[in-house]
């Protein structure tokens, strides 16, 4: 029977951080993976030799100096080298069109340029600009987690915790477009404004304000750079492979696990990076609380997407990194709430970018339209590629109304060619999660999520259900949980930059 010292679950972003962390340490880690390939989310596909992201489309946290927290981060990991940002224009980040209202604004990067360029756009609202910027500030400068040098504390809990976005938005301002311009990145996470903690929007949000970045060779670069290292670091990976039961529970610590590839093994400890529902269905119930199950079986997914894939035949802007949205309203609670039947368009991200594909450079477009899972319920029972005719034809009916939608709006999309598309089952069965959201559980005011130590003393949890959605999120959580794995002080000499105890670590 082989013995590690730590066992990782789930080869995201969550579970590569831990690992590597962990091995830099000199930990000996088997890191597990469900799926036949590593990276979940992260990992691209191709089509064509055309690469596509599944998860990962754009992030904060890089800036042009190396200081952003995804900088520091990646460095920390002795990576960050290996990693490429392309940047989004700054003065065009990201362009917001409302069709039913006739608007359309174009948002730049900058907190302070954002404010300035609102209250020239919208004259009447200049107080209640500054009131909310002014708010999102003070949470900033009150949550040191927000800087790596932060890490060693965790934040303490804020007024604005308790406070949900839209109750903040309301007190600033009562236009219905500014609201939503203001509240629009909750769409990069998936919970309503009337459900999110204003902290929580300020949490994730901070690096999108501040700068907008895809990756070269997108989630495959971090996968890519951060699994040779671990290969270095002799961490022992297994795909198609989890954990199947949790043997010889001592003092609410469990000595011996079996894996599903019929292996039995022992370990100090386990760090679970996948949904909570899946922790909840590995863990034995003999030692689990009904409270806890309760928990995690009360936690609301966030919303998923139906995703179209094209490519560009034109040269028209084909070197540009682009993101628009189209909003068929300025309502964002009505938008991000789920219906049964579900209305056809819904808010939508079209993400224009260049990319190598196999035979040279290619202009692809994603278009991530929200979609709740009750939209494909019928077809749940089913797996990919045995999917019955009526699926196949909301697939098709839907991908006809996106195109039609962006043929309208996005002159530069009419001679778009799709590629393929893909719903929340799509999501589900690809990436082995529950129910398809984009971004695991709803980021509640008052709930409890899972994260850090389980009801076993051994066991612990990480990934964006635990912490914040997203790859910033994923991470911070597995450098939390590390934290207490090694022990404050070795932490802080690791986030100083001090030597690890790993000599195999490039």
């Amino acid at each position: 029977m082989k013995a590690y010292d730590y066992i990782v679950v789930g080869s995201g972003i969550a579970g590569l951080t831990a690992s590597r962390v962990l091995s830099q340490h000199g930990k000996r880690v088997l890191l597990l993976e469900k799926a036949t390939i590593l990276g979940g989310s992260l990992a691209r596909f191709r089509i064509e030799g055309i690469p596509y992201d599944v998860g990962f489309h754009f992030t904060g946290g890089f800036n042009d100096e190396r200081t952003g927290v995804l900088d520091t981060l990646l460095s920390l990991l002795g990576v960050r080298d290996q990693i490429r940002p392309l940047y989004f224009p700054r003065d065009a980040a990201h362009r917001m069109i409302f069709p039913s209202l006739g608007a359309e604004h174009v948002i730049p990067c900058g907190m302070e340029i954002v404010r300035e360029k609102l209250k020239c756009e919208f004259p009447r609202e200049r107080e209640g600009i500054d009131r909310y910027f002014n708010k999102f500030q003070a949470v900033i400068d009150a949550t040191p987690t927000l800087n790596v040098s932060g890490f060693d504390e965790f934040p303490p809990p804020l007024e604005a915790d308790l406070i949900p976005l839209q109750t903040v938005l309301d007190q600033c301002t009562a236009d219905p477009i500014l609201q939503t311009i203001l509240g629009g990145l909750c769409m990069c996470y998936g919970t309503r404004p009337n459900e999110v903690s204003f902290a929580s929007h300020c949490r994730v949000c901070s690096g999108l304000q501040e700068s907008l970045a895809r990756v070269e060779d997108g989630g495959d670069a971090f996968v890519d750079a951060l699994v040779d290292v671990l290969r270095h670091d002799n961490v022992e990976i297994r795909t198609r492979t989890s954990i199947r039961g949790c043997l010889d529970v001592e003092k609410r610590k469990v000595m011996r696990f079996s894996l599903t590839d019929g292996t039995e093994v022992t370990a100090a400890g386990c760090i679970f990076t996948i949904h909570p529902r899946s922790i909840l269905s590995i863990l034995p119930k003999e030692h689990i609380s009904k409270a806890f199950a309760n928990r995690v079986n009360d936690f609301e997914s966030t919303n998923g997407f139906f995703t179209l894939y094209g490519m560009l035949d034109t040269s028209a802007g084909k070197d540009a990194i682009t993101l628009t949205s189209i909003l068929p309203g300025a309502d964002l609670n009505a938008m991000l709430t789920c219906r049964s039947p579900e209305p056809v368009d819904g808010p939508m991200m079209v993400l224009r970018s260049s990319e190598r594909g196999a035979s040279g450079p290619v202009h692809t477009v994603t278009a991530l339209e929200v979609a709740f899972t009750e939209s494909t319920e019928q077809w749940s029972p089913t797996r990919l590629k045995r999917r019955p005719r009526e699926y196949a034809e909301y697939k098709r009916l839907r991908s006809e109304s996106v195109v039609d939608r962006m043929r309208r709006h996005l002159p530069e999309c009419r001679e778009m060619r799709v590629i393929d598309s893909a719903s929340t089952l799509t999501y589900r069965d690809y990436l082995h999660s529950p129910d398809g959201s984009a971004y695991g559980i709803r980021q509640k005011i008052g709930q409890f999520n899972v994260a850090g130590r389980l009801p076993l003393a051994n066991l612990y949890a990480a990934g964006q259900s635990a912490l914040l959605p997203g790859v910033l999120g994923a991470m911070t959580s597995a450098f939390f949980v590390c934290r207490s794995i090694l022990g404050r002080d070795v932490f802080k000499k690791y986030l100083a930059g001090k030597p690890c105890l790993s000599t195999a670590s490039s």
